[in-house]
């Protein structure tokens, strides 16, 4: 996932990563510690401590948590693949999980009641019908559909969407290579993927650092943007994402070098900032990192600056963090534990509420947090329905009034029925890996 932390932080993560496992496992018994592999930022302020506490209440017995973080998948992969790390539980993306099941990496999830600790209620049966795998879900996060079990592997931790991140005093709009638009947000919304390749707006964008990231924006204008000229309306969004035959992959390829040649360059974290501070107008973005910048970095950074999130009308990508148990962990029931843990109501809104991203629990805490903190009782105040997210049957209200204001901000952090409806989920790539990652060395390197 992607997640803020500054140069000071990072250099405390990367010190921590090399002196904890040293000091930790040198004092303690295996089975009192779990090892947790996770994104930088990504926890909520002191959890692994109320953890402890946590198992302590239920089990009777000690466990110090150690977290180590990656800041790619592929790393995250890597040390479990081939160095057999024995991490306890992961949060790799939805991609991500697909592959470490294909590959045999990751134990299921056990029946936490098996251990026969009195009064432990099971929260991993409170996610979202979103995220659960079956028929009626929006989307299905199918990770091993040839076995046919579903949801056995992972559950998910937080959610969101990909988008563009723009400035609305941006004046941009008022000529482009596309015609002449009333506010910048009329321009985005008109255009979507293909204001990535408007010359107008050479040097005021930024691209994601990242292959995966990066497609999702040339792939969908390709084929399915109309100012494409290989627009094709029989692609759906998931074909056009996960697009990795030679032919589109040409297209795309092309597309890449195209938008390269106009952005400013490419970012993973600093994008928010730049934005923020005028050195760009637009920047491919991940929901929650919107969400962030719109609201609370402002604040931090002690600058204003009027933002919007707009996912375009073409579609994009639908994303996921999941928690699992890879495997050669040495204390899994430890694992399941946390697992269970993260889901329980009051832990998901504390971790959504500190990262801005979207947790895959649909409690009515969940619910009771958003009005709290999003609810307007404004004349003018637009409906959001979120009963696909909440469940249609819940014995709670599902729709929320938000101010017009704060609705842009609001739908990034829970995107409408109908947003989501044009969006899909991008799979691993498989026998395609290794040419997907020609292509993006060959659009670094191009001119």
């Amino acid at each position: 996932m992607k997640k803020r932390i500054t140069v000071i932080a990072m250099v405390l993560v990367l010190a921590m990563a090399v002196v904890l496992p040293i000091i930790l496992t040198g004092c303690q018994d295996r089975s009192e510690i779990l090892k947790v592999y996770t994104w930088s930022e990504y926890l909520g302020e002191g959890l692994e401590k109320e953890f402890e506490e946590y198992y302590t209440a239920v089990t009777g017995k000690k466990v110090t948590v150690k977290i180590d973080y990656f800041d790619e998948n592929e790393l995250m992969y890597a040390q479990i693949n081939t160095s057999k790390a024995d991490y306890d539980v992961i949060c790799p993306s939805d991609y991500m999980i697909e592959k470490m099941i294909k590959d045999g990496l990751l134990l299921k999830l056990e029946d936490i009641n098996s251990y026969g600790y009195e009064g432990l209620e099971d929260y991993r049966n409170g996610m979202s019908p979103l995220v659960m795998s079956g028929e009626n879900n929006l989307f299905k996060y199918d990770y091993d559909p040839a076995t046919g079990e579903y949801n056995t592997y992972s559950r998910t931790y937080m959610w969101g969407t990909m988008g563009i991140l723009y400035a609305k005093d941006s004046t941009a709009y008022q000529s482009t290579s596309y015609g002449t638009y009333s506010s910048m947000q009329e321009y985005v919304e008109a255009n979507g993927w293909s204001v990535f390749l408007d010359s107008a707006m050479k040097d005021k964008f930024k691209l994601k650092n990242s292959m995966r990231d990066t497609y999702v924006s040339a792939s969908i204008y390709t084929l399915l943007n109309e100012k494409s000229k290989y627009f094709d309306p029989s692609v759906t969004v998931s074909g056009a994402l996960n697009a990795t035959d030679n032919d589109s992959v040409k297209k795309i390829e092309e597309i890449m070098l195209a938008q390269k040649g106009l952005a400013a360059g490419y970012e993973n974290d600093e994008g928010k900032e730049e934005i923020i501070s005028g050195d760009i107008d637009m920047v491919l973005q991940w929901a929650g990192d919107a969400l962030y910048a719109m609201t609370s970095l402002q604040e931090e950074l002690g600058m204003e600056r009027a933002l919007g999130y707009y996912i375009p009308q073409e579609g994009s990508n639908i994303f996921s963090d999941g928690w699992c148990i890879p495997k050669y962990a040495k204390n899994i029931e430890a694992a399941n534990l946390w697992i269970n843990f993260m889901c329980r109501p009051d832990v998901a809104v504390t971790n959504m509420d500190y990262i801005c991203y979207t947790s895959g629990v649909a409690s009515q805490e969940a619910f009771d947090y958003l009005v709290e903190n999003w609810e307007s009782d404004a004349e003018n105040a637009i409906p959001v329905d979120l009963s696909y997210f909440f469940g249609k049957d819940r014995d709670f209200e599902t729709t929320i009034m938000i101010a017009p204001e704060d609705y842009e901000a609001f739908t990034a952090l829970f995107p409408t029925e109908e947003a989501i409806s044009r969006c899909a989920v991008m799979l691993d790539f498989g026998d395609a890996t290794d040419a997907m990652n020609t292509l993006w060395r060959n659009v670094r390197a191009g001119a």
